[in-house]
């Protein structure tokens, strides 16, 4: 009967172990069971049959978590679990392509970042402080090679 417990518990192990290893990666429940499962089984067979039998339990969880490793990278499971999108987009150079005192239209508002058109091309800019409403002509103060900003032009 403390054979079929010891046997059961390194069954129960190897299941969790597994169960852990190709379903729910990460160290989480399963593997926490597992290895208590391995454990209690190698301390039973200390405790109830002596040091020969406890080390071959031993030796033997040792093995079969050994197999399951094996058997685990050559399953091909991790290359499932990885990530092999390759981004081949690009995006366009826009730098340096605006000149200060280029003039333009606000596509959206800018509080202090937002969307402006200038020679037909939209760009992203800044406002040199206050708020620009949508549709509100502007005209560039700055211009480097990351950022543009510009000021509300004002019609009188």
């Amino acid at each position: 009967m403390n054979m079929a417990i010891i046997i059961g518990l390194m069954v129960l192990g190897v299941i969790f172990v597994l169960l852990e290893l190709f379903f729910l990666p990460g160290i989480s429940v399963a593997s926490i069971i597992g290895l208590c499962c391995f454990g209690a089984a190698i301390y039973l067979s200390y405790t109830l049959y002596g040091a020969l039998a406890g080390t071959i339990a031993l030796g033997l969880v040792l093995v079969i978590c050994g197999i399951a490793i094996w058997l685990f990278f050559r399953s091909k499971a991790l290359d499932k679990m990885a990530l092999t999108t390759e981004i081949d987009s690009n995006v366009a150079d826009k730098r340096n392509k605006v000149q200060v005192g280029s003039r333009g239209i606000c596509l959206s508002r800018l509080a202090p970042m937002g969307k402006v058109l200038i020679d037909g091309e939209s760009f992203e800019a800044k406002s040199e402080g206050d708020m620009i409403d949508e549709c509100c002509q502007v005209e560039v103060i700055a211009a480097d090679q990351f950022q543009i900003v510009v000021k509300q032009i004002i019609n009188s």
